[in-house]
């Protein structure tokens, strides 16, 4: 594949994962059953912030494939690594995740995750997980990206 078309399936893919999230972030806040508290819309006000940057990146690879990789480098390390450690947790994702991580309450055990589009994030409020994780998607793409970066200096 040629390096402006791999620069192109990287921005359609932050873009759809960018316009995704705020789609089920909206389906989540307006859907009735979630009760929205200052702390809850605080933290939708962030991830749709994040969301609007994953589509930001995707738009800047198309106007300046440099900068858009560099900033995009940036979106992917924002969503590598997930967890949740008592009061507080971070998982977002902008697109797909595969994920691996490990559970540690009741013991060691390794999960495999998929989501699409989502996020979670906890500060001071305790709820009962201990786990990591990282997302291979993410990962590619950083190590793809870093590749790219290197064709184009």
């Amino acid at each position: 594949m040629r390096k402006s078309n791999q620069i192109k399936a990287i921005a359609i893919y932050q873009i759809a994962g960018g316009f995704l999230g705020i789609v089920l972030l909206l389906l989540v806040l307006f859907g009735g059953e979630l009760t929205v508290s200052q702390q809850v819309l605080r933290f939708s006000i962030l991830a749709g912030l994040l969301y609007v940057f994953s589509i930001l990146c995707g738009r800047m690879l198309f106007l300046n494939p440099r900068r858009g990789l560099k900033l995009s480098l940036v979106n992917q390390v924002l969503q590598v690594v997930y967890f949740s450690f008592g009061a507080w947790a971070f998982q977002f994702v902008a697109g797909l995740r595969i994920g691996v991580g490990v559970d540690m309450v009741g013991g060691w055990i390794f999960k495999f995750r998929l989501a699409l589009s989502s996020f979670h994030f906890s500060f001071g409020e305790d709820m009962g997980q201990k786990f990591v994780g990282i997302n291979l998607v993410a990962l590619f793409l950083i190590f793809w990206m870093e590749r790219l970066l290197e064709k184009q200096s």
